[in-house]
């Protein structure tokens, strides 16, 4: 019976509570109104909603585009990516982020041409742009294109962006060297992209008492659990019975 009581008092004061978009409503369920909804909250599917709703009602507010564009690419949904930044960019042409954001996506569909296209439109307009460089390289690298891959890869290591790009740089450049029968070049670059990851913090940590795939191949919750296991020496109870 008690528990009955919590459910309906429950329920009552979901029911009851003003929702943000009950205040988008109060405001007239203009775009901004809901571009700054998505803005505000904390969940991916919610953003997107709410981002949707804002192009319903504007479809030239860019930024929507482009917010959505970027949850997309976070969920793996390169298409949706690819359609979001090419409506961003007819509407705002002059931002290399965008160009740079849209050839990841079309590299990550295998679409290596296009992908190339848009890293030269991003370098045009940012030749510092570290990370163009790198993601160009491996697109030119699964193009056959290992000289100008090398080139690239070498550009965006000396450019020194942020330590995700370097260790992506000198992986893919390990990768060329390695294509080109270079494997002691591979090597010290495949040393220097592990050095270099962020990724691998908890491997790096660990790595005496796991290996280098394994820790990869677990994801980040995956390392999480493992360091907890090492730490702790948690074990998993058998369940009992009446379970």
């Amino acid at each position: 019976m008690k528990k009955l009581i919590f459910s309906l008092l429950a329920v009552f004061l979901l029911a009851s509570a003003p929702n943000i978009e009950n205040n988008a409503q109060a405001y007239g369920e203009s775009a901004i109104d809901y571009f700054n909804l998505g803005m505000q909250s904390s969940m991916a599917y919610k953003k997107i909603e709410y981002f949707t709703k804002a192009l319903e009602l504007n479809p030239r507010l860019a930024l929507a585009y482009e917010k959505r564009g970027l949850f997309y690419y976070f969920q793996e949904k390169y298409d949706k990516v690819i359609e979001d930044y090419t409506r961003y960019i007819r509407l705002v042409p002059d931002k290399a982020d965008a160009y740079r954001l849209l050839g990841m996506a079309y590299l990550k569909i295998g679409n290596y041409d296009k992908a190339i296209v848009n890293f030269d439109s991003a370098i045009n307009m940012a030749p510092e742009m570290s990370a163009a460089f790198s993601y160009r390289a491996e697109a030119l690298r699964l193009s056959d294109q290992l000289e100008s891959a090398l080139q690239d890869a070498t550009k965006a290591i000396a450019l020194n962006g942020d330590p995700r790009t370097i260790s992506d740089a000198y992986k893919t450049r390990g990768k060329v060297y390695q294509e080109m029968g270079a494997e002691n070049l591979a090597d010290a670059d495949f040393k220097k992209s592990f050095d270099m990851d962020p990724r691998l913090v908890f491997y790096k940590y660990f790595s005496s008492y796991a290996s280098l795939d394994a820790m990869r191949n677990a994801g980040l919750f995956g390392m999480i659990g493992i360091a907890f296991i090492l730490v702790f020496g948690y074990k998993i109870k058998p369940p009992k019975k009446d379970e």
